[in-house]
């Protein structure tokens, strides 16, 4: 192979290492957990809600297909006595849940969909 060709060859290897991680379109950060979340299921259960962490998509309908998919990720690594949906949404990647403390636990460790945890409470217009 040519001088050329070899490094153009490692290069494109290189990058396509380097990019793999980004390629589904979700850049995966730190879980954040509000306090007060901590506070609430300790006494019991508590309503949050989880921000899940999608991929910006072309098209309205892969972005719908994609909430989907994270909230049925999240439903089916929840111990299921332990969480209850409130309100699963269709175009806005959240999820209205019940949760305790042994949700919560299930919740931290998923940091490949969800992006926090805030609790569910009512805001009144300004």
């Amino acid at each position: 192979m040519p001088p050329c060709r070899a490094t153009f060859g490692a290069l494109l290897v290189t990058q396509t290492m380097i990019l793999a991680p980004f390629s589904a379109g979700v850049v995966q950060a730190e879980l954040v957990i509000d306090p007060s979340v901590r506070t609430l299921v300790q006494t019991g259960r508590a309503r949050v809600i989880v921000t899940l962490q999608v991929g910006e998509n072309a098209s309205e309908t892969l972005r719908i297909q994609a909430i989907s998919r994270a909230q049925d990720t999240v439903l089916a690594r929840l111990p299921q006595s332990h969480a209850s949906v409130v309100r699963r949404y269709a175009s806005v990647p959240l999820l209205a849940l019940e949760i305790d403390a042994t949700a919560l636990r299930a919740l931290e460790t998923m940091t490949d969909v969800v992006a926090s945890v805030t609790p569910d409470s009512t805001v009144k217009p300004q």
